[in-house]
């Protein structure tokens, strides 16, 4: 309910400052877009980050079968963008790089562990940062109303984790298989948006861009000498609505 609440404010947000800038808008029907710009976003991005974690060699009976949470991280997100229009008839061609600070953030605990009646599984991701860098093919609806498509490169740094703990079940299982990492992932990037001319120089605009950055996994080793270990894999998926203002040079 919270994410859906943010997501709807966003968006009630985005057409009133459209609303409030049509006015302007029309003012100015002999924009043109070609030319170099720059300017600021901010918004909400919510995610997937299914991580699952089964036991090497084959589960012993004594072990789980493994284990699938869904941490969903979300939360702000803001940064900068620039880039280049080159504007041919009512069709507009551009590329634009931006890069994103993140407060996506999920964690999911289940207890007892699937199976037993003790212990804890764990997950968490984060994306720390993020950037992209994608070609825009727009469609000027009015001279100064564009509708754009976009895709391309999408890199982020990206924190996991993620446990199995059996401590709370005493011998023969006080062991722990934690596991984490921090890595600069690499994948795509995919959407489209709106963008108003509310002056000869200024623009603002609404963006959804759906991002994957693929998957990453890790071996978890016990705390304890056993036989086992703990095959980790996380999902990286995110989906990002921003609003954002450009200054046209």
């Amino acid at each position: 309910m919270k994410l859906q609440r943010l997501t709807c404010l966003l968006s009630l947000a985005c057409v009133l400052v459209f609303c409030q800038t049509a006015p302007a808008a029309d003012s100015a029907p002999s924009f043109n877009w070609t030319g170099p710009y720059a300017g600021f976003h901010l918004g909400y991005g919510w995610g997937d980050a299914d991580t699952s974690m089964n036991f090497l060699p084959v589960p012993a009976s004594i072990y789980p079968p493994g284990s699938t949470l869904s941490p969903h991280p979300s939360g702000i997100v803001g940064g900068a963008q620039a880039g280049y229009n080159y504007q041919m008839g009512c069709f507009v061609v551009g590329i634009e790089a931006d890069f994103s600070g993140s407060g996506m953030s999920g964690t999911q605990s289940v207890s007892p562990i699937p199976g037993y009646a003790f212990g804890v599984v764990s997950a968490h991701e984060n994306t720390n940062w993020f950037g992209t860098l994608r070609p825009r093919l727009g469609y000027t609806v009015k001279p100064n109303v564009l509708i754009y498509a976009t895709g391309g490169l999408a890199y982020g740094n990206v924190s996991y984790s993620a446990n199995t703990n059996f401590v709370p079940g005493g011998p023969p299982f006080a062991e722990q298989y934690p596991a984490s990492l921090s890595t600069t992932k690499v994948g795509w990037a995919l959407g489209g948006g709106v963008e108003y001319a509310i002056s000869k120089c200024w623009t603002v605009k609404a963006e959804y861009l759906y991002m994957d950055l693929g998957s990453e996994s890790a071996t978890a080793y016990p705390t304890l000498p056993t036989i086992f270990t703990q095959a980790d894999s996380w999902k990286t998926t995110a989906n990002i609505f921003n609003i954002g203002v450009n200054y046209k040079f």
